[in-house]
Parts: C-alpha cells; sequence; structure tokens
C-alpha cells in the first residue's frame, strides 16, 4: 500500500470518526510533513486526492479544512448485486437463499485462514512499550514489539509490520518482502499549529521521561518551524537538569503523564501545552484494516495467478479491467 494511500485512509478515518470534525484547520502541508517526516510531495498528493474526492477543502489564503463526511455510494456495486439476483432467479432462488450464499461463501473465505502475525517496531524502548500498549489495547491479534536496531532478526516470522511514519521508509527498505504500514503518531492537529505558532521569544522548557523520548520530541517540534535555540530540554530521571530547564521557562511541552509528575515544579507563569504522540483511530482503522483483509502468501499468489490466466478478459467493462488501488489513489 503506498505511503500516499496510508495517510489519507487513516485521515478519512479521524474525519468518519468525528476527530476531525467539519470545518477544523488541517496543518499546511511543510508543517505535517516536517512533524511526520515525510516528503512534502508525499503529503500535497494525500491533500490534493481527499479534496477531489470531497473530504476536504482549500480555501485561497485561509488554508486547508475538513468538509462534511461525503456520503457512501454504493453504485459501483449496485451492477453485480442485479447479476447477481438475475442469475438467482433464472435458477429458482429466493433473496433468503441469495443472503446465506453469501454469508456462507464468506465464511469459507476465512476458513483455514490464519490470523496474521503482527509486530510493531520502533527506535527505542519506551517509545515502543508506549506504543505497542496502545495498539494492544484495541487489536484482536497479539503483537510483537521489535526494536528498529534488530531489524530485520527480530521481525522474522511476521507478516504484519507495523511502525510510526518516522521509521516507515527505513523498515520497509530493511523488510522488503514484508507488509510494512506506517502510522500516524502525532499530538492533535491543533496542538500542533499551536506549538509551530509560538511566539519568537518565547523559551521553551520540554520534558520527558527519557532522553530517547527528548531526542524524538525534539526532532519533530524543529520540523514545524521551532528553532533548536529556543528549546531547553531535560528528563525527570536528571532533577537538576530539570530545574534548569523548567527556570525561567514561557512554555512547557509535556506529554500528560509528565506533567503529573512535574506538579508544583511548573513556573505559575509558563504555559503549558500537553504534548503527546498518540496513535489516533485513523492509525488503529488502519492497521486493524489490513489484519482482516490480510491473506497468506500462497493465497495471494493463487490470486495473482488467476487473474493472469489467458481466459481472463480484460477491458474498460470487463472484470479484468486493470484498475489503480482502491479509491482511485493510482500507484
Amino acid at each position: 500500500m503506498p505511503i500516499v494511500r496510508q495517510i489519507a485512509d487513516q485521515l478519512v478515518a479521524l474525519i468518519r470518526y468525528g476527530t476531525l470534525p467539519a470545518g477544523e484547520r488541517l496543518p499546511p502541508v511543510r508543517m505535517l510533513a516536517g512533524f511526520l517526516r515525510v516528503n512534502r510531495n508525499t503529503v500535497a498528493k494525500v491533500y490534493a486526492a481527499l479534496e477531489r474526492q470531497g473530504w476536504i477543502e482549500s480555501v485561497r489564503g485561509r488554508g486547508t479544512f475538513v468538509r462534511s463526511a461525503p456520503a457512501v455510494e454504493p453504485a459501483a456495486l449496485f451492477a453485480y448485486a442485479d447479476r447477481l439476483l438475475a442469475e438467482a432467479e433464472a435458477q429458482g432462488l429466493g433473496l433468503e437463499d441469495v443472503r446465506e450464499l453469501i454469508t456462507a461463501r464468506a465464511a469459507e473465505r476465512r476458513t483455514g485462514t490464519r490470523s496474521p502475525r503482527v509486530g510493531f517496531v520502533e527506535c527505542n524502548s519506551s517509545d515502543l512499550a508506549y506504543f505497542t500498549r496502545q495498539l494492544a489495547a484495541r487489536l484482536r491479534v497479539p503483537l510483537v514489539p521489535v526494536l528498529l536496531a534488530d531489524v530485520p532478526r527480530g521481525a522474522e516470522g511476521l507478516d504484519i509490520v507495523a511502525t510510526t511514519l518516522f521509521h516507515v521508509e527505513e523498515v520497509q527498505a530493511r523488510l522488503p518482502s514484508h507488509e510494512v504500514i506506517g502510522l500516524m503518531a502525532a499530538p492533535d492537529f491543533r496542538t500542533l499549529d499551536e506549538v509551530a505558532h509560538l511566539a519568537p521569544s518565547s523559551r521553551i522548557a520540554l520534558v520527558c521521561a527519557t532522553q530517547e523520548g527528548v531526542k524524538s520530541k525534539e526532532r519533530s517540534i524543529r520540523a514545524v518551524g521551532v528553532a533548536r535555540a529556543r528549546i531547553r530540554s531535560a528528563t525527570l530521571q536528571h532533577p537538576a537538569q530539570l530545574r534548569s530547564a523548567l527556570t525561567g521557562a514561557d512554555v512547557v511541552l509535556a506529554s500528560p503523564k509528565v506533567l503529573e509528575r512535574l506538579g508544583g515544579q511548573i513556573p505559575r507563569r509558563a504555559r503549558v501545552i500537553p504534548f503527546a504522540s498518540i496513535l489516533g483511530e485513523g492509525a488503529v482503522a488502519l492497521l486493524e484494516h489490513r489484519i482482516r483483509t490480510w491473506q497468506p502468501r500462497r493465497h495471494r499468489a493463487a490470486e495473482a495467478g488467476r487473474s493472469k490466466s489467458p481466459g481472463r478478459r480484460r477491458g474498460a467493462d470487463g472484470d479484468g479491467a486493470a484498475r489503480t488501488t482502491a479509491g482511485g489513489w493510482g500507484r
């Protein structure tokens, strides 16, 4: 699945779930690409595709905004349904017979197909544990945590490998034979916008539980346009460093859990912004969909062989017609 479609599907899920309501302003292309650490052209293509499909709209001089979710149009399946009903009627079958047939065939397609082995890859142990817990609470299959440094050896035997978009290209390069899914891990877009538009004079204290977390968050904050010189970072593990970072801070960025542990150490005049990368509904929905539709490699190979058989029609209106990926994304 192309990265453009992976990101787009996650944004669509956020709109469907109402996490991104109608009228919500999306981050500029440069900002979202920088935070997710993907090419600007990738995000530009995502926005262009979603605008064509009616999910978002660009307003000159104002930005890009979410539209109301377009109504689902099942018209593309009407012709197939009509043909099925006509054939069933010709053979003396009623509507209930057709329902039973479809239900039985759907069950047969699942029979004998084991659940995929799914892993999650991250570059540091703290984020790996954090994101794995988030996903494991929602998924119905076991999730194998794998450190990026252990790939590819640690991913042996896995069928689907998920990671954050920060690392998706690197993981794909190391696991060319695996299905690799890149998940959006980010604060909500309003928080991103708030951080990106902090006053240039603001002194920012970035506090994380570990040094690994500091490195990751600092890189992401710089990606949305905040100069490194404005950031003083610290961890909970080093009290002296923490006091130094908080002293004189105008803004404190930390996850909600870290903020709880800071307690009264935050200067009263400081502006506090909860800042945590979260795998939202869109990320979980994408991975759930890939798990649900996964088939063992032998089944995929058989399907590919049937699609190349000489007797299969190809053309503008034949079953074997060449198509782009779902939703008209292209390749």
